[in-house]
């Protein structure tokens, strides 16, 4: 990619790195989705302020059941995009009120 990336493009750049970093580490598993442990694995060091307590087996269970749009039993690009989207508008949510208090 060229050296003159937008910071959008930069995030969109580190969003395809991180999940290939961990997509694909286990034996006999598609290279190109999460299993339950590799995304367990990315959301323990990835995003570890924002799921402090999420990755217990049921609450990684319920998330992998959510995202898994096409039920197959693991996370693609796809769903992992749309997770991301969730997590940063929730994030965006929580800074709009909390500006909103500060007035």
């Amino acid at each position: 990619m060229s050296a003159h990336l937008t910071d959008l493009e930069k995030c969109m750049q580190t969003m395809i790195a991180v999940f290939h970093k961990y997509s694909g580490q286990e034996e006999n598993q598609n290279k190109y989705t999460l299993s339950n442990k590799e995304l367990k694995d990315l959301l323990d060091k990835e995003l570890s302020s924002f799921m402090k307590g999420a990755t217990d087996p049921e609450g990684l269970k319920a998330i992998t059941k959510k995202l898994d749009i096409n039920q197959d039993g693991e996370v693609n690009f796809e769903e992992f995009a749309v997770m991301l989207a969730s997590i940063t508008i929730v994030c965006n949510e929580f800074f709009v009120q909390h500006l909103k208090q500060k007035k």
